[in-house]
């Protein structure tokens, strides 16, 4: 049976028991992002995650109506995670997770209106053909990892990987054989190398342009988009 037909809260929430015990601390527990806290999760991307983002601020994108409607479809496939702290019940990051299958159709953003989301998630899946995910990890559905959002004031703890290393065994465990990820910026790319992710491709900002510029003259130190796979 297909683990993407029937995800459900309740069964995420069943894998996430399973899982907890190797992340809960005693100040932060692991939870699964339900609709309840949608509203904390966009306040994370839009003061925690968008502006500093290399690629968003290179795009020029801001939280906007689209922003948040692609965000809302991607925690409605009921896996994401939100590490929160217990004495205050504040969420500390977030780690937006879908999921994807071989028969999807290929990615397509012409619909959207907003310009500079469109083309910088046109550049995200530009490579989507090369990569073949599909056929290199033989597998014909996997989880996809979206945005790693932290707050500001809970920053240096250490989240982001226990994050990362919280997703992939909750997809482990809810019954996936593979991840993939991307990671836009030198932070992102050592918690993923840190995790033995493979190095799929490189995607370097000095040879994509947008608006006839560089990527690379507004990205900073940050040198490339790499694309991650790991086989659970």
């Amino acid at each position: 049976m297909s683990v993407c037909s029937n995800l459900t809260l309740e069964r995420s929430q069943q894998a996430l028991d399973k899982i907890r015990g190797n992340f809960d601390t005693e100040n932060e527990r692991l939870e699964i992002v339900t609709p309840d806290r949608y509203t904390e999760v966009f306040e994370i991307l839009k003061h925690h995650f968008v502006p500093d983002e290399p690629l968003c601020r290179t795009f020029g994108v801001q939280w906007e109506q689209e922003f948040q409607d692609l965000a809302t479809d991607v925690l409605g496939k009921n896996c994401s995670l939100c590490m929160i702290f217990k004495l205050s019940n504040e969420m500390m990051g977030i780690r937006l997770i879908s999921y994807m299958h071989c028969a999807d159709p290929p990615s397509n953003y012409d619909h959207m209106k907003y310009e500079e989301l469109r083309e910088l998630l046109r550049f995200l899946s530009c490579k989507n053909k090369e990569v073949d995910f599909f056929r290199r990890y033989e597998v014909e559905e996997a989880i996809q990892f979206f945005t790693l959002g932290v707050n500001k004031k809970f920053r240096q703890r250490g989240l982001g990987s226990r994050l990362l290393e919280a997703a992939v065994a909750l997809g482990k465990e809810l019954g996936f054989k593979a991840v993939k990820g991307e990671a836009t910026s030198n932070f992102s790319q050592r918690i993923y190398q840190n995790a033995k992710f493979e190095c799929i491709l490189d995607m370097l900002y000095d040879e994509y342009t947008f608006r006839g510029k560089k990527l690379s003259e507004s990205t900073g130190e940050h040198k490339m988009t790499k694309v991650f796979g790991l086989k659970l």
